[in-house]
């Protein structure tokens, strides 16, 4: 019982530590592939409190409660500023606690996604294993990191249920004025009493750009196909929560990073097979390219020497081969198609070396017919689970719609001492840059900077190289990382304070890099990680080590440099 109470609360690792019978071991197991469901309302406490009228006057408001939000918050608080953040909805968390599923991961390494550096106390204090998160984080650890950030900003400058209806231009006083409502839990969406903010110092948009309304489903046929006895989900919010997988043949229609983490969940879980039908097939890469990205030493313009470089690429179109996963288009001249992501996965690799993960690109599905889905081309594939991960319809015009802006500078600044920290599109000038792939990592940097620049510390021509006439700026629609780490660059390269920023930041995370999982100890537990999937995939049976799918970065801890030191 107390192994499967572990499990239970996702400590599923530890039990098999602690329980080494046959009896708790199956436990275990049965709690792992049982319906999952991280409860993020009561994670967050008092979720259920009325919703409060923010103040009407403070030194910065924060619209949004999501991570970037929560970061800029409290970036803001550090340098001694009163901040107010208001949420439109009950919980704090954005993505995690709304269509984050509890299988969902952090798609980067977890020093490039990780609340410890904001808040170290609090995890020095927690001692042992969870002073770090576990690498590529579950759901259930984000939700908890939220809860600390709330806690840290303090829980009465969080305004839930406060819905901000305009961000208007900054008056000749010096001050913003922020419109915002409350939302009528009662009349299910309607709003009750507004309110008028007062933001002294200044306002940070905190609000999701690419993840909007999920797209709608329109394919014709879904009754009949639910008659026969399919199920089809979105795979978002635990909709699948109370799937059981085993033996499953599973579709996947669309190649983003819900598709790859469905995908995942199916096999991990016992699917018998994975099919994904896209238009394009995205970029996946293992979980030991994307801890390179951040493990490895860079150089004094936060670069990684490129010999290193060229060579993770090698192994990594030679994985791509051996395992017979079908690579992107768009290779080698781009690493992943415009608009897309790229997704981190080492199931996706050994599934397709094993013959349970396969793709159809270009293809889409033309209808759901009784026991599967008719393609465009007139192929049939059986189906018993079909999972639409299709996509969002994407935010940018609401921060247009908020404050009037149609263009931000590449310093993510709308306007004067107004800020707009989203993600955006990680375009081919997106690596090769301290952010990674993170927008946690991205959002502390820009968060640290606004907040210094409008503090009493500013050193002189900071906020001018901010939000001054001259600084590079496009349409908000069209916002890329390649302008946040272009604008990053000039301001490190200009300005001492943010050079120190900057270089905190890096210190901070490698140092919680190579003390929680060195590349060594990391690149050991991978190689015996990826042999484990193999059995798993494989029904618990293992495999001969000449039927594994070859691991190709045994020598990558010799890429990363030395250790930091204590």
């Amino acid at each position: 019982a107390a192994a499967a109470e572990l499990a239970r609360r996702g400590h599923a690792r530890r039990a098999a530590r602690l329980f080494v019978d046959g009896e708790a071991i199956e436990a275990v197991a049965a709690e792992m592939t049982a319906p999952q469901r991280v409860d993020k309302l009561a994670a967050l406490g008092d979720g259920e409190a009325p919703p409060r009228l923010p103040p009407a006057e403070v030194d910065v408001v924060v619209v949004g409660a999501g991570l970037c939000g929560l970061v800029a918050a409290l970036a803001c608080k550090k340098r001694g500023l009163s901040v107010a953040v208001l949420e439109r909805r009950p919980v704090a968390g954005g993505v995690w606690t709304s269509f984050a599923n509890s299988t969902s991961q952090v798609n980067s390494s977890e020093g490039g996604y990780s609340a410890r550096s904001l808040v170290p106390a609090v995890y020095a204090a927690r001692g042992g294993a969870r002073g770090a998160n576990r690498d590529h984080s579950p759901a259930h650890e984000i939700v908890d990191d939220v809860a600390v950030l709330v806690d840290e900003i303090g829980r009465d400058s969080i305004y839930r249920g406060v819905d901000v209806a305009r961000v208007l231009p900054r008056s000749p006083d010096g001050r913003t004025a922020v419109l915002a409502r409350l939302v009528d839990v009662a009349a299910r969406g309607g709003f009750a009493d507004a309110a008028v903010t007062l933001a002294r110092e200044g306002v940070v948009v905190a609000i999701n750009d690419r993840v909007g309304v999920p797209r709608p489903l329109e394919t014709p046929g879904v009754a009949a196909f639910e008659a026969s006895g399919g199920l089809v989900a979105r795979g978002l919010a635990d909709d699948l929560a109370g799937c059981d997988w085993r033996g499953k043949r599973v579709v996947i229609l669309g190649f983003g990073a819900f598709a790859v983490e469905n995908a995942r969940t199916a096999l991990e879980h016992g699917a018998a097979e994975v099919t994904v039908v896209a238009r394009r097939t995205g970029t996946v890469c293992p979980k030991i390219i994307d801890y390179l990205n951040f493990v490895k030493p860079w150089d004094d313009h936060f670069a990684h020497d490129p010999v290193t470089n060229v060579k993770q690429m090698r192994q990594w179109q030679k994985l791509y081969q051996a395992s017979g996963a079908t690579q992107p288009e768009c290779w080698p001249a781009q690493i992943k198609h415009r608009g897309h992501t790229i997704s981190v996965s080492d199931v996706w690799f050994v599934a397709a070396h094993m013959g349970k993960l396969k793709t159809r690109v270009p293809a889409s599905v033309a209808a759901f017919e009784a026991g599967g889905v008719r393609l465009d081309d007139g192929h049939f594939l059986p189906a018993d689970v079909v999972v639409a991960c299709i996509g969002f319809e994407r935010n940018a015009t609401l921060c247009s719609a908020l404050t009037g802006a149609a263009a931000v500078k590449d310093t993510n600044c709308l306007a004067p001492r107004l800020i707009y920290l989203a993600d955006a599109e990680i375009d081919e000038g997106a690596f090769n840059f301290f952010f990674g792939s993170s927008v946690l990592e991205y959002a502390k940097f820009y968060s640290d900077v606004f907040a210094l620049a409008l503090s009493d510390a500013s050193p002189a021509g900071l906020p001018e190289a901010l939000w001054g006439p001259t600084v590079p700026e496009s349409s908000v629609d069209d916002r890329k990382w390649s302008h946040y780490i272009g604008a990053a660059r000039r301001l490190i390269s200009q300005f001492a304070q943010v050079r120190a920023i900057a270089d905190d930041q890096v210190a901070h995370r490698t140092a919680h890099m190579w003390g929680s999982l060195p590349p060594t100890t990391w690149l050991a537990a991978n190689r015996q990680e990826w042999s484990e999937l193999h059995t798993r995939l494989n029904g618990g049976v293992p495999l001969s080590p000449e039927q594994e799918l070859p691991y190709f970065f045994d020598e990558a801890a010799d890429w990363c440099g030395t250790s930091p030191g204590p």
